[in-house]
């Protein structure tokens, strides 16, 4: 009993108490410094991740940018050969249609190609009554060669079918070829028939548009070489 100090013992108390708690508090510092260290470099990959992902919307908002941008050029370009390609075309199609209008001139030229029309109408139609529709200046030519084109005809078919068949032609007086889109018919015929329920157009008009349109293919390789 004479060597118990209670002073001693209380100290030696303490000092177990004091390293105890410096460890504890060690423990802690060292997991708030782990947790803090965990945090931060989760806060970084996020942080990371969005300018990442930031850059990705910004370069493809970039590229779709720049995608347009040469679509549309590309488009423009196309539209503005394109419209270069029309009004040359256009222009073309003036210069052989006063060409035709020089060359109609000659009677005797228009006389011969309003014959080969009204047989080519009749051939197409092959029926027995047509009616003719001219511009009323031309009445009386095409009333001069209405035998030569029956006859022509009749003999076109017996050449061909051995069939003999005749067909009658009228001229229409009572309305006559004038204008279409907004320009004077040149010239030629609109052959009909069944009371205008079958009509075949063969104006100089009519065959110059689709002899353009035959040949627009070669037209275009022949102006526009790529």
């Amino acid at each position: 009993m004479a060597d118990f100090n209670p002073q001693e013992r209380v100290k030696k108390m303490v000092n177990a108490i004091k390293a105890e708690a410096t460890e504890k508090a060690e423990q802690i510092k060292d997991m708030a410094a782990q947790q803090f260290r965990i945090e931060k470099n989760k806060l970084l990959n996020q942080q990371k991740e969005r300018i990442i992902e930031e850059y990705k919307k910004k370069i493809e908002s970039y590229t779709i940018e720049k995608r347009i941008q040469r679509s549309s050029k590309i488009n423009q370009s196309r539209l503005s050969k394109m419209q270069a390609r029309f009004e040359l075309i256009q222009r073309l199609k003036e210069e052989v249609r006063q060409k035709m209008t020089k060359l109609i001139q000659d009677q005797s030229v228009y006389k011969e190609l309003l014959k080969n029309l009204i047989v080519q109408g009749m051939i197409k139609l092959l029926e027995p009554r047509i009616e003719l529709t001219c511009l009323e200046q031309d009445v009386q030519l095409v009333k001069s060669i209405l035998g030569e084109c029956q006859e022509e005809f009749s003999q076109i078919i017996k050449r061909e079918t051995t069939k003999d068949f005749k067909t009658t032609l009228s001229i229409n007086q009572s309305q006559y070829l004038t204008e279409k889109s907004g320009k004077p018919i040149l010239g030629g015929v609109v052959l009909s028939c069944a009371n205008n329920r079958i009509v075949c157009s063969n104006t100089l008009d009519d065959r110059l548009e689709l002899s353009l349109q035959e040949f627009l293919p070669d037209i275009r390789n022949g102006l526009f070489r790529k």
